[in-house]
């Protein structure tokens, strides 16, 4: 059993976060900005991440932390 502690929320980018290679609809846009307060997310995906840019836009779920 893993040990309790802070989770990550993963999303894969094309067919769930957008349309496959389309940019994100505001209402994803919004429901992502909300549960970052909440949670930590992140994103994957088989793209490049400038297409993954061009898809989300230049916000902080789109930046990688390291």
């Amino acid at each position: 059993m893993a040990a309790p502690g802070p989770a990550l929320c993963l999303f894969d980018v094309d067919g769930t976060l957008t349309a496959p290679r389309q940019k994100i609809t505001k209402e994803m846009d919004d429901f992502l900005q909300k549960l970052r307060q909440k949670i930590k997310i992140g994103v994957v995906g088989g793209s490049d991440f400038e297409k993954v840019q061009e898809q989300l836009g230049n916000d902080e779920y789109s930046k990688s932390s390291g």
